[in-house]
């Protein structure tokens, strides 16, 4: 099986490899991952600044990307 790399926006990798059947078992679990980091984040999403996970198959080619800004309004 491939493995997959999942990057923050800062260029942090999440492990060293994740083997998954394809490209949408991937991004499946790409959804997964960014809603356990954003609850993490709590209130510090609301700060406004982007985050984004970027995942990446074994040959270098990006598979999807997700991105997240918060903006509170008055």
């Amino acid at each position: 099986m491939p493995l997959y790399f999942f990057h923050t926006r800062n260029g942090g990798v999440y492990d060293d490899g994740t083997e998954f059947a394809d490209d949408t078992a991937a991004r499946d679990e790409a959804v997964k991952m960014a809603g356990a980091v954003l609850k993490d984040l709590g209130a510090d999403f609301w700060a406004g600044q982007d985050w984004s996970m970027r995942v990446e198959g074994q040959t270098g080619k990006t598979v999807c990307e997700l991105l997240f800004t918060g903006k509170p309004r008055a």
